[in-house]
């Protein structure tokens, strides 16, 4: 729950160091250009800055007032991170490039309910969404990659977080020490993929996901099959392209689907979290290959984020109308529907203009 490197936050009590230190040096023209812009994007801060500020104010006051102000400053941490709420909301606002320092600053001199209000208010300011651009974002337009993975990683965090009755925490310790990537659910083309290798391991994920799928017509299945065997041997691009474009629209006849327009494709009803050490071959990979990949993974005790789990789980999407095997149009919909909607939707509260529940 801070926005420091690991190197140059090793222990808790240097984050309470230099976030105070930093708080003492506020109007001081001689290290304000220090603090601005320090941290996980800016300029790494200069090795002595927390002894010199420190060593000046105990000058100024006593050893015992700086040490009050450090304990004090523990306290407010730690109250923030026993309280479930203040923890996930802090947790994500840092996670998304506020300062520590700045909510810090933010707490000081305000009741608990009002910092809770100023928290969703600076949520809500990073995100920067309304329903409507909520269903019009893709992560192919300007700025939004960005947008997708905010609106995203909120709504993992949100999920637990809203947990009733529940201990569990999301862990931003997991989140900062993987990769993340905006993948699609279920991938329309076999896109960047240039090497052997790459198109091999892309067959044989796919081979084995055609082979078990149920309620096909087995004479086409069969013979895509031999096809995607007799490749095996020597794969070129020409000979993988063909075979990749058939075989997503084998999978999309199979679901009743008829291929999605190119922004659909690439609109967050139809992207995820996934770890980043999923190879290339994964991440253009169809809904069912992907959905194989993540339970494996899962049952390997890989950290995998709640809402991608539940992606892959067909959590969102009513019994009566799930295709375990597919993602369609219906999962999208209920997918759309558990981030925003007014009666369940998981982040709208953080919307523009949305009715602001507790």
């Amino acid at each position: 729950m801070t926005d420091a490197e690991a190197d140059e936050c090793p222990t808790r009590i240097s984050l309470l160091l230099d976030t105070l230190a930093d708080e003492l040096a506020c109007g001081s023209a001689e290290d304000l250009g220090h603090l601005q812009g320090a941290g996980r994007s800016g300029p790494r801060r200069p090795l002595f800055l927390t002894f010199d500020r420190l060593r000046r104010e105990i000058e100024a006051s006593s050893p015992e007032a700086v040490w009050n102000k450090v304990v004090d400053l523990h306290a407010l941490v730690q109250g923030w991170f026993e309280n479930r709420d203040l923890y996930h909301k802090i947790g994500y606002l840092v996670a998304v490039g506020e300062r520590f320092g700045d909510l810090v600053k933010l707490a000081t001199g305000r009741t608990k309910s009002c910092f809770d209000a100023l928290l969703d208010e600076r949520i809500r300011d990073q995100l920067d969404l309304d329903r409507t651009e909520v269903a019009e974002l893709s992560y192919e337009t300007d700025g939004g990659r960005e947008k997708c993975a905010r609106l995203l990683l909120l709504m993992n965090v949100e999920t637990i977080r809203r947990r009733e009755h529940s201990s569990e925490r999301y862990s931003f310790f997991s989140h900062r020490a993987e990769a993340w990537s905006l993948e699609h659910i279920h991938a329309q083309h076999a896109e960047g993929l240039n090497k052997a290798e790459q198109w091999k391991e892309w067959l044989r994920l796919h081979r084995e996901a055609l082979a078990e799928l149920p309620g096909v017509e087995e004479g086409c299945r069969s013979a895509l099959l031999a096809r995607i065997d007799a490749a095996r041997g020597e794969t070129t691009r020409p000979l993988f392209q063909e075979l990749a474009r058939d075989v997503i629209g084998f999978f999309n006849q199979a679901a009743g689907a008829r291929p999605a327009a190119e922004s659909s494709v690439h609109s967050i009803t139809n992207l995820a979290l996934l770890p980043g050490r999923a190879n290339s071959a994964l991440g253009n990979s169809v809904f069912e290959v992907k959905r194989r990949r993540i339970l494996e993974l899962d049952r390997n005790g890989a950290y995998i984020p709640v809402c991608t789990r539940h992606v892959f789980l067909k959590y969102y999407t009513e019994a009566d109308a799930q295709q375990i095997h597919f993602w369609g149009p219906q999962d999208r919909e209920s997918y759309f529907s558990a981030m925003v909607s007014v009666e369940r939707g998981v982040i709208h509260k953080y919307l523009r203009s949305g009715t602001q529940q507790p």
